[in-house]
């Protein structure tokens, strides 16, 4: 059993200051993966769209660390996360060869899914009445360390070495300000399966589109002409957007319906898109981040109150949008590799008219369940 969970003291918690730590800095690794993938392509020879392998990886160890968590694996916490994650942001500053970096974005990946777990229930579930604020902040925080990863990337001469050894030491950091969890225990096994699990598959979709614009944006604007610092300050833009988006949503998300303000994200993320295939690769990337910021944070508080308070649950949602960022840049590499790189956008825009008409259809039917 879980224990009942005791509202944190705020601000001012060790809770809030590790894992807010935890969440910025894990926001700079995959929106540097998206500056750095051009510059290691070049220097490894690899091919078009081949790239996307690192980002996928990335995903597959958070996933496979999530599916743990859904398995109610003990154990998994915050503190031997942050370890981690150092190792594989060290491992990946050293850069010495393809192979290295593969193996270290998984091992990165395995410990930002621990992190995603439990950072994100303990803020639902400590913070009392402002749990679900709580969750839209610090996955703002997240997108801070996102918007810095290309300035700083530039900002030492296009080399992602020393941004990576900066977020090695923060992860350390972060592992100093860890506290032990108060109710790690999870019931063991599977959780029982469930009709209502099948609302996992929107935030597979709206993380597939989330993933691509993190991962492959910057090389999708080169390939469309922009110059890499160019494309590496529209990065950085979108993840400002990204950030205020969510940062917003968490002063007002008690005010508005969670599932409204999921399928709002989608639409707008679906309208950006389009702009960005038919009108300005600049003018709709960037307001494109605001849209999908806020879809993750909202879908979360939304599809706990479906699924209910277990936290093999609320892992399994996590696992559902981390097994969309691992197989949504593999999917999209044959196309991509078919289509080049600079297709990217009208792509996504299809698959996002696409779900955003199926979470439209049956949002009224989800509304009328009651609570578990």
């Amino acid at each position: 059993m879980t224990a009942t969970p005791v509202p944190s003291q705020g601000l001012t918690s060790p809770l809030f200051a590790s894992g807010a730590l935890a969440f910025f800095l894990l926001g700079i690794l995959p929106a540097l993966f998206g500056v750095a993938l051009p510059v290691w392509s070049d220097a490894f020879g690899l091919a078009e769209g081949q790239g996307g392998t690192l980002v996928a990886l990335y995903n597959a160890g958070a996933a496979i660390a999530v599916l743990a968590g859904v398995a109610g694996v003990p154990g998994l916490s915050m503190r031997p996360a942050s370890a981690v994650v150092a190792l594989g942001a060290a491992g990946l500053a050293l850069g010495a060869a393809w192979s290295l970096l593969l193996a270290s974005a998984l091992l990165a990946g395995l410990g930002f899914g621990v992190l995603a777990v439990a950072i994100n229930r303990r803020f639902l579930q400590e913070f009392g009445a402002r749990g679900p604020g709580m969750v839209a902040f610090v996955n703002g925080i997240y997108g801070l360390g996102a918007i810095l990863a290309p300035l700083l990337f530039l900002a030492v001469g296009g080399r992602a070495g020393p941004v990576l050894w900066a977020t090695a030491a923060l992860a350390a950091l972060a592992m100093a300000l860890s506290r032990p969890e108060p109710f790690r225990n999870a019931t063991p096994g599977l959780p029982p399966l469930s009709p209502r699990l099948l609302i996992l598959l929107f935030t597979f979709g709206s993380v597939v589109i989330e993933a691509a614009l993190i991962g492959l944006g910057a090389s999708a604007l080169v390939d469309l002409g922009l110059s890499e610092p160019s494309a590496a300050r529209l990065v950085s833009a979108f993840f400002a957007a990204f950030v205020a988006a969510r940062l917003g949503l968490a002063l007002v998300t008690h005010r508005l319906p969670p599932d409204l303000v999921f399928l709002g994200g989608l639409l707008g993320t679906t309208a950006c898109l389009l702009g960005a295939a038919l009108v300005s690769p600049a003018w709709g990337f960037v307001p494109a981040g605001a849209f999908i910021g806020i879809c993750f944070p909202a879908f979360f508080v939304w599809s706990s109150r479906l699924l209910g308070p277990d936290p093999r649950l609320g892992a399994a949602i996590l696992a559902a949008g981390l097994v969309g960022g691992t197989l949504g840049p593999l999917a999209l590499r044959p196309i991509l590799g078919a289509f080049g790189e600079e297709s990217l956008f009208w792509i996504l825009s299809v698959f996002g008219a696409l779900l955003t008409a199926v979470v439209g259809a049956f949002l009224p039917r989800l509304r009328r369940l009651p609570r578990p």
